[in-house]
């Protein structure tokens, strides 16, 4: 079984992977690209024209087919169980539903030495997580180069936490999947039972940005993870930058309730001037003059902070920085 994780930038290098693949390669290929939950993927289009391997999207419960790829659809989680595919409405991990690192655990704990997990081209981490898991349990773990990849960070981040068995351009990733799978022993390996998480998560200070539970820091297949309640999880940078957002949207507020006031003490001057109390309007322009110079000071807060962050802001883009899957 292989399991591919890719984002913004990855539909090249799905399309060379894919490509590459023989007409008779005896896995099956599962694929997550991060893309809008909304509207319809041609995705699985674009892979069946790149090469020999047919491309779809999978129903929740079927059997898992050699040469095929399956794609996952907008707004689920592809994950396997059993040797069944599985599609899921569950919580978003960094973000992003479907997510690489779920793909990549389930077909770990599945799979154990019979699987293995690709990251290709993509902003921040999703997806090292879960390629550690791989490498864990004994999987073949290949990263994209970082230098050919569009968007280098997850191509990084997977070669810091998984430490990888091959690093390399995709035509060379395509070479090393076939050499895997035809050095694989024919008899059915037993899958060995993978604990996901550590025993004893600790407590963190932090809040989920998604329903605002309370996240507990955790221990998956070696690298750590912050996990609320309900399952929304996050690596500490995609965490990192959601705090970043809601600080933005909490002083854009600011902004619009202090021009809201200032606005709003215009009327009263103006209706005070119609009916002949002039006298009684310098409290009010007192306020406007107040809410101007607090207005100034957000806008200045919020352009730094924007300044301080660029380079990380493309995180939740995934396929909608430019590919048209």
């Amino acid at each position: 079984m292989v399991a591919i994780a890719a984002s913004a930038g990855g539909v090249d290098a799905l399309r060379t992977l894919a490509g590459a693949l023989p007409a008779d390669f005896p896995a099956a290929v599962l694929v997550v690209l991060h893309i809008p939950p909304a509207g319809p993927s041609v995705l699985p289009q674009i892979l069946s024209r790149a090469g020999k391997l047919p491309a779809r999207h999978p129903q929740d419960g079927e059997d898992l087919p050699a040469g095929v790829i399956l794609v996952a659809p907008p707004d689920r989680h592809l994950a396997v169980s059993d040797g069944h595919v599985r599609l899921l409405a569950g919580p978003r991990e960094n973000g992003h539903r479907p997510s690489a690192d779920i793909l990549l655990r389930s077909v770990a704990e599945n799979c154990a030495t019979r699987c293995s997990g690709v990251v290709l081209s993509g902003t921040m981490d999703d997806g090292a997580a879960g390629l550690a898991a791989v490498r864990a349990v004994g999987g073949l773990a290949l990263v994209q180069e970082p230098a050919e990849a569009t968007f280098p960070s997850m191509p990084v981040a997977a070669i810091e936490e998984a430490r990888p068995q091959f690093v390399g351009p995709v035509s060379m990733l395509a070479d090393r999947l076939g050499g895997w799978v035809g050095e694989l022993e024919q008899e059915v390996t037993e899958v060995r039972a993978a604990k996901e998480f550590a025993d004893d998560p600790e407590l963190t200070p932090f809040t989920c940005f998604e329903c605002g539970g309370t996240l507990w820091l955790r221990d998956e297949y070696g690298a750590q993870r912050l996990r609320c309640r309900v399952g929304h999880t996050f690596s500490v940078d995609s965490l990192l930058l959601d705090k970043h957002t809601a600080l933005e949207r909490a002083l854009w507020a600011g902004v619009v309730a202090l021009e809201e006031r200032a606005d709003l003490s215009r009327r009263v001057i103006k209706r005070l001037e119609n009916n002949g109390r002039a006298g009684r309007v310098d409290r009010y322009r007192d306020d406007i003059a107040a809410a101007e110079r607090q207005i100034k000071l957000l806008r200045e807060v919020i352009s730094d902070l924007i300044k301080n962050s660029s380079g990380t802001t493309t995180y939740h883009a995934g396929a909608a920085d430019g590919d048209p899957a």
